[in-house]
C-alpha cells in the first residue's frame, strides 16, 4: 500500500505495494470507492426534482459534449515493481488517511512517487493525471503535470483511496467539487461489458460558487448561474431505447444514456461547455468508441436536476416491528421522509452479524419467507437515497 512518511516540511516518501494489475482494465472491473457511496448509489424511484428544474435545464447551452482526447484523465496502475520519482509541487498536497476522515494539506512538497516510464499527462492546460494502485486502492491525482528532465512537476496533487467513500473531507484540493478524479470517470472496461454501474462525472460552464452533497467546494465563481457544485441532475427515466435510437445514439451513447437514466451526472467542474468525462485516450485507447459527439444528440430537456436539499443521508425509519404469520416474519416500518427505498438486514439468534435480506424494498413493510421454525430473528432496516444510507432502525427479536 502507499505509505506516507514525513521526512520533513518540505519532503514526503510515498511507496507502493500490490501486483500489477489486469492489463487494458487499468485494475479491477468494478466501480470505485465503496457501495455507500453517492457515486455508486442509484437514483431510485419516485425521486425528487428541484422545484426550478425546468428552468434550469432550459439554461444549459453549448454542444453536449464527451471528448476524451483532453481536459481529462489518464488512468495509470502502479505497482511494487513501478519506478519511484520526484514529484515536485508548487501548489498543495492533499493527504487523506484513516479511513477517508483525516486530511492534511502540505504546501510545496518534493514527493516519491511511482510513476510508470511511459506516463504521460492529459492535454490540455490543466494537465492532469491520475495514479492508482487497484490491489490496496490507493489513488494520486495531480493536476498541471509535466515533466521535467529527471523529475516531473505539478501544482496540486492528493491521496486518497478508492475502498473509501468518494466524498473527502472538506478542505480537500482536487478538482472543482473537491472530489477525486476517477469519481464518475467513464473506463473501458465499462463501455465493453455494456454498463456504467455509477453516477458519471459532469462539467459545465461557470458553475455556481455554492455548492451540494456529495460536493465538498466549488470552482465557481459568482451566485447568478443556476447550478452548484455537486448537484445531480438525471435523464428522463422513461425514455426507451427507441428514443435513444432516434437521437442517433450509438452503442456507447446508449450505454451512458442509460448509466444518466439510472444514476445520473454530477456537477464537478467547470468546462468550456456541458461534458461528461471519459479517460483520456491516452490510456483507454477507446479509438473512436467514444468521441467528442458521443453525447451530443442528448437534449438538455430531457433532464431533470434532482433536489438540491437532499440530506446526506435518509433519515431513519421508526418503530421497526417484526410479527410471525403462517408463511414467514412481516417486517413493517413508519416511513422515512428523506428515502427513496429501503434496506433490510437480518440476524439469526441473539448474536453475530447482519446479514442483507433485500437491498432494494420501495414500501415499508416486507415478508420474511426464508425463516425456519423454532428460531429467532432480529432486523434492521435503513433509508436509502441517492446521497446515502441511513443508521438502521432495529425491531426487537422475534421468534418463529
Amino acid at each position: 500500500m502507499f505509505c506516507l512518511l514525513v521526512v520533513c516540511v518540505s519532503q514526503v516518501i510515498l511507496c507502493s505495494g500490490g501486483r500489477t494489475a489486469e492489463p487494458g482494465t487499468h485494475g479491477f472491473r468494478q466501480p470505485p470507492y465503496g457501495p455507500d457511496s453517492p457515486w455508486n448509489l442509484k437514483i431510485g424511484p419516485a425521486p425528487v426534482y428541484d422545484p426550478n428544474s425546468t428552468v434550469v435545464v432550459r439554461a444549459l447551452h453549448g454542444v453536449f459534449g464527451s471528448d476524451p482526447t483532453r481536459y481529462t484523465m489518464p488512468v495509470y496502475a502502479v505497482d511494487l515493481e513501478t519506478p519511484m520519482v520526484t514529484v515536485r509541487f508548487s501548489g498543495l498536497f492533499s493527504n487523506v488517511t484513516e479511513n477517508g476522515e483525516a486530511l492534511a494539506v502540505l504546501k510545496r512538497p518534493d514527493l516519491q512517487v511511482p510513476v510508470p516510464s511511459h506516463a504521460h499527462q492529459a492535454r490540455g492546460r490543466d494537465g492532469q493525471m491520475i495514479l492508482w494502485n487497484p490491489e490496496t486502492g490507493d489513488e494520486l491525482g495531480f493536476w498541471r503535470m509535466k515533466k521535467a528532465g529527471d523529475i516531473w512537476m505539478a501544482v496540486n496533487g492528493y491521496h486518497y483511496n478508492t475502498r473509501w467513500s468518494g466524498v473527502p473531507p472538506v478542505g480537500f484540493i482536487s478538482r472543482g467539487a473537491g472530489v477525486p478524479y476517477l469519481a464518475g470517470l467513464i473506463r473501458p472496461w465499462e463501455i465493453a461489458q455494456g454498463r456504467i454501474d455509477h453516477a458519471i462525472a459532469f462539467g459545465v460552464d461557470y458553475p455556481n460558487r455554492l455548492f451540494v452533497y456529495p460536493a465538498t467546494k466549488s470552482d465557481g465563481k459568482g451566485l447568478d448561474h443556476f447550478l452548484p457544485a455537486g448537484a445531480r441532475l438525471q435523464l428522463d427515466p422513461f425514455l426507451t431505447a427507441d428514443d435513444f435510437t432516434g437521437w442517433g445514439l450509438d452503442r456507447a451513447g446508449k450505454i451512458i444514456a442509460r448509466a444518466l437514466q439510472s444514476y445520473g451526472m454530477i456537477l464537478i467542474d467547470g468546462s468550456g461547455h456541458p461534458k461528461i468525462y471519459a479517460e483520456y485516450e491516452g490510456t483507454a485507447n477507446w479509438n473512436g468508441e467514444i468521441h467528442k459527439n458521443t453525447v451530443r444528440q442528448i437534449p438538455y430537456t430531457a433532464f431533470r436536476v434532482l433536489s438540491l436539499t437532499t440530506p446526506r443521508q435518509p433519515v431513519a425509519p421508526a418503530s421497526v416491528g417484526a410479527e410471525p404469520l403462517e408463511k414467514g416474519i412481516q417486517i413493517t416500518w413508519e416511513p422515512s421522509p428523506t428515502a427513496t427505498r429501503y434496506r433490510i438486514k437480518k440476524r439469526t439468534g441473539g448474536q453475530g452479524e447482519f446479514i442483507l435480506l433485500d437491498p432494494w424494498v420501495k414500501k415499508t413493510g416486507y415478508l420474511d419467507v426464508t425463516v425456519v421454525k423454532g428460531e429467532t430473528y432480529t432486523y434492521w432496516v435503513s433509508g436509502v437515497s441517492h446521497n446515502g444510507v441511513s443508521p438502521g432502525a432495529i425491531s426487537a427479536t422475534v421468534t418463529y
